[in-house]
Formats: structure tokens, C-alpha cells, sequence
């Protein structure tokens, strides 16, 4: 029985076996996790990770073993710098695996606070050398790369990091968000947000700290190369007119979300 065919049959299960070992299956996923079959990777693959996490059927063994590899050179930094190729598919589904071991660990605690950290360490090292910005692959379902380290970075952002570091992961996302790269179309920003408003939400920031990060927003490269200025202009109103709006209805942030209603006026009427 192939890999495909396991999975099939495991989730056809009303419910998988609390007294089966799956150490083989995790190893064979794991060096499976960025395979071009969208139906392996993502519908199953991803999906059995998923359930066998949250659902609480490993064992601490199990999860430290994919915390290790999935942090690994093989995985979250697999040809890191590669543009439109497949190994962006292991790099990203490597990184969504982080939010099951994160939201598993909050229910059941196995990972130490300077292993938290390690992981914040190493999605921002992943997040300033990830080049593939795509969406949807033809013939070859989601990479999302950025989305899914936005799904990381929101599920870091809930594990009480102090504010320092809770400003690196603001920091690091302004960066991604003002890319020459690419206009974010599969809304990335979203993801973002969400991973915003939970650091806004975790954290009590002064106010000069909030409008120090806003004006990063507008401080980029000007190169007068439209094609490039305007992928920028394009993200960073999308990004923080979610942001506003996220905010607009939030009694602690009223002053962050008038600020950035201020920063998109002024931006509008500068380049239209």
C-alpha cells in the first residue's frame, strides 16, 4: 500500500486508532510534505498532520520529531531563494505545520520557551530569504507561502511573547507586505492582519511605537520604476485598509486605526 493509498484508508476511518504507532506514517509524510499531487499534499497529507495533532494521537516523541525536521534544512529552508520552482511547496507546507504543534502545545504543553523562540528565530530568518511570493500553481494547487507564514507568525504572536519581540514579527511583516515582488491577490494581506490584530490585541504598545512601525510603511526604495512602485503602493493599501478596519471597531486601538485612515488618505491622493 502507497502512501496515497494509506491515507486514504486512515481518514476513512470514523475516527484513527488511539493505540497505533505512527512514527512510519509521520516520517513518510514528512519527507512526502512538498510533493506537486495537491491531493497528497494538501487534502491528505496535510489534513492527516492535522488531525493526528490536534486530535492529541501523538506522543511527545512524535511531535518533537516534527518540530525538529520540519525547522530543519531539508524543510522550512528547502532551496530557500528558489522563485518559481517546486521546492517552495515543502518550504510552505513545513511552515503550516507550525500553528498545529503551537495551538496543540497552548492545550498541552511539550515545547520549552526558548523553543518558541527558536521558531520565532527561524520564521523570520524563512521570511527574509523566501523569494516565491505565488498563490495558486497550475496543475499544482497552493504554495501560499507568504499566507501560510502569516498563519505562523499569528499562531507565535499567541503564545505571550513579550512586546520586543512581538515588534521583530510587526517589523517582519511590514517587510513581506512591501515587496516590489508581486501584488498579493490571494489575500495574503488578510492573513496578515489577523497576525497584527492578535499582536495588537497581546501586547500594549505606546502609541509612538504604533506611528513609528505605520511610517515604515511609507519609507521604501523610490526608484520611479512604476511597475515596481506600484506592486508597493497596491500592498500596503490593501494591507493596512484591512488593518483600519480590523481596528476601527476596537475601543484600545482608536487611535492606531485614525493614524493609518490618515496614512492611505495621504498615500491616495501623493500617487492618484
Amino acid at each position: 500500500m502507497n502512501l496515497k493509498e494509506e491515507l486514504v484508508f486512515l481518514n476513512s476511518l470514523k475516527e484513527f486508532p488511539k493505540d497505533k504507532d505512527y512514527e512510519v506514517i509521520i516520517k513518510k509524510m514528512l519527507v512526502n510534505i512538498g510533493v506537486i499531487d495537491s491531493e497528497l499534499r494538501d487534502n491528505l497529507i496535510y489534513t492527516t498532520f492535522s488531525k493526528l495533532i490536534i486530535g492529541g494521537f501523538l506522543t511527545e516523541q512524535n511531535l518533537r520529531f516534527i518540530f525538529t525536521t520540519i525547522l530543519d534544512d531539508q524543510h522550512l529552508f528547502n532551496k530557500i531563494g528558489e522563485k518559481d520552482s517546486d521546492s517552495v511547496f515543502t518550504r510552505s507546507f513545513s511552515v503550516l505545520l507550525i500553528p498545529l504543534l503551537l495551538t496543540f502545545n497552548k492545550k498541552q504543553s511539550f515545547l520549552s520557551e526558548s523553543e518558541i523562540l527558536l521558531i520565532k528565530d527561524k520564521m523570520l530568518r524563512y521570511l527574509s530569504f523566501e523569494k516565491d511570493y505565488r498563490g495558486h500553481v497550475p496543475d499544482k494547487g497552493w504554495a501560499h507561502a507568504p499566507a501560510h507564514a502569516a498563519d505562523a507568525l499569528n499562531a507565535l504572536a499567541n503564545c505571550k511573547l513579550n512586546s520586543a519581540i512581538s515588534l521583530e514579527i510587526l517589523y517582519a511583516i511590514k517587510r513581506i507586505i512591501c515587496t516590489k515582488e508581486t501584488v498579493f491577490t490571494n489575500l495574503e494581506d488578510e492573513r496578515f492582519v489577523t497576525a497584527v490584530v492578535t499582536i495588537l490585541k497581546e501586547n500594549h504598545f505606546e502609541h509612538e511605537v504604533m506611528e513609528n512601525w505605520l511610517d515604515t510603511f511609507f519609507d521604501w526604495d523610490k526608484s520611479e520604476l512604476w511597475d515596481e512602485e506600484y506592486k508597493i503602493i497596491s500592498n500596503v493599501k490593501f494591507f493596512l485598509g484591512s488593518l483600519y478596519f480590523r481596528l476601527s471597531n476596537e475601543l484600545d486601538h482608536q487611535e492606531t486605526a485614525k493614524k493609518i485612515q490618515m496614512k492611505i488618505t495621504e498615500m491616495i491622493s501623493k500617487y492618484i
